[in-house]
């Protein structure tokens, strides 16, 4: 079963970083809990779905933007 659906954005001004995170609200598609995550990328503690990393709402950062990058000086 596959549907469409969009997350909510908690509009506290407390969730929002200096970076641009931002804590996104939906409801979990395996059992219907509400689950909260970043960005809108999810991970439900109650049935263990998790939603595709390409669903989020930003471009993840590369592993050479790490700061423990190995290499990186």
């Amino acid at each position: 079963m596959t549907q469409q659906w969009s997350p909510e954005t908690v509009s506290a001004d407390t969730t929002t970083s200096p970076t641009g995170a931002e804590i996104t609200t939906t409801e979990c598609r395996g059992c219907g809990a509400m689950v909260s995550g970043l960005n809108g990328r999810y991970a439900c503690g109650v049935c263990g779905w998790v939603n595709d990393w390409s669903e989020g709402h930003t471009e993840l950062p590369r592993a050479e933007d790490d700061p423990d990058y190995p290499g990186r000086h």
